[in-house]
This record gives structure tokens, C-alpha cells and sequence, in this order.
């Protein structure tokens, strides 16, 4: 396995290539952690260069959710443990309407967030 990070509209994307394993669940897990520590916005994990994936593998990608993680590019991989834990891993069919939904909830949080106008 190995993967890619970029930043797109403020969203951390991880691309993964190959097939990820039990043996490659550490360095799955550390590259999580390093497009984290990167990107302060929301992060989804792309798996459409992704060949397959063990139930380890699904089970790294699980424990690398935290509180919240997108996936996308899955097609028609199985993915019965992210399906169980649809209240953190949200799914999509592709990286570009990830990104695009991902930005729009994160300029939403933002602008909710800011104090209102006004005289004070």
C-alpha cells in the first residue's frame, strides 16, 4: 500500500493505492495522523486507486475514523464495517462530491459560527 495527500477546498484528502493489509495497518493509521496534523478541515479517505483491502485493512480504516471521516471511491467493495459505523464514516460515491459536500458543511459550520452583526 501507499498513498497521497493533498488539500482541496479545505478539505484533507488521503489517497490510498494498492492493497491495504494487516501488515500495512501501522503505517495506514500513521498516514491518517499526518494528514490530519496538516489539515484543519474535515478529512475523506479516497479509495478508488485502491486494488482491495483485507478485514484488517477495513478494520484500520475504523479506527482511524475518530469522531468523523468521509470515504469515497469504494464501488463495489464490500464494506460491512463501515456500513456499521455510518455515524463516523461518512460514505460517497466519488472524491469530487465528497470534497464539494465536505466544504460547503465546512463554510456553513464557519459562517453559523461567527458572531452577527451589527452596533454594539
Amino acid at each position: 500500500m501507499y498513498w497521497d495527500s493533498a488539500e482541496c477546498d479545505g478539505v484533507g484528502v488521503l489517497q490510498l493505492f494498492g492493497f491495504l493489509g494487516r501488515q500495512d495497518a501501522h503505517r495506514f493509521e500513521g498516514a491518517v495522523d499526518w494528514v490530519r496534523s496538516r489539515c484543519k478541515g474535515p478529512l475523506v479517505l479516497d479509495m478508488s486507486g485502491l486494488l482491495g483491502w483485507s478485514t484488517e485493512g477495513e478494520a484500520a480504516v475504523v479506527r482511524a475514523a475518530g469522531d468523523s471521516l468521509a470515504v469515497c471511491g469504494l464501488r463495489e467493495r464490500p464494506a460491512p464495517l463501515l456500513a456499521a459505523h455510518e455515524a463516523v464514516i461518512r460514505i460517497y460515491p466519488d472524491l469530487p462530491s465528497a470534497v464539494a459536500h465536505l466544504a460547503s458543511d465546512a463554510r456553513s459550520r464557519a459562517e453559523a459560527s461567527r458572531p452577527a452583526g451589527g452596533v454594539h
